[in-house]
């Protein structure tokens, strides 16, 4: 009978396991927590976080050592007062239950100052240009009293030869009292 038991008891004790890092990683994925630290670490220009310069057109930018939970990149730009982060999604559908979601959560944040932040919709966009589809959708926050904005956006595109798509979620970070560097 012992021999019963004692499987059952290691089975457990992995599910126990598995549960705590489930719990663990659901837990890195606040985003109210993350943007304190944003916040906190804009303060010193993202110095902190700054890793290699990753130049994109002409503007200058250093990928991030910080990175928001399932992002495929964060990178800090701006004159290091930006901090942004995209998630490449599989369908548009998963695009828009993510922007849906994320907007939801920033909203229940409590605010970075004193006041909660105005929040700014955009109504989706709709552009084609040479077969290739475009529908864009952000959502702003402006925390005003703390000089910080913040925006959701959603990116889908379709279509053209050779067929591309693309499903992105972004998040923007912005410091504004912050100065140049």
């Amino acid at each position: 009978m012992n021999k019963l038991i004692h499987p059952f008891l290691r089975f457990n004790k992995l599910g126990l396991l598995l549960i705590a890092s489930l719990a663990a990683n659901l837990a890195h994925a606040d985003i109210c927590a993350d943007l304190r630290v944003i916040q906190s670490q804009s303060k010193s220009h993202f110095d902190g976080w700054k890793k290699e310069s990753v130049e994109e057109g002409a503007r200058r930018q250093f990928s991030s050592s910080f990175v928001l939970d399932g992002a495929t990149r964060c990178v800090i730009g701006g004159n290091s007062t930006h901090y942004s982060c995209v998630w490449q999604l599989a369908s548009p559908t998963e695009l828009r239950s993510a922007y849906a979601r994320m907007v939801e959560q920033v909203k229940a944040c409590p605010p970075l100052g004193k006041e909660l932040p105005a929040i700014l919709n955009d109504q989706p966009e709709e552009r084609t240009r040479d077969g290739v589809r475009q529908t864009m959708e952000i959502t702003g926050f402006d925390f005003a009293d703390a000089e910080v904005t913040v925006l959701v956006g959603r990116l889908e595109v379709s279509g053209g030869k050779p067929a591309q798509t693309s499903n992105q979620l972004r998040f923007s970070f912005a410091r504004s009292g912050s100065s140049p560097r």
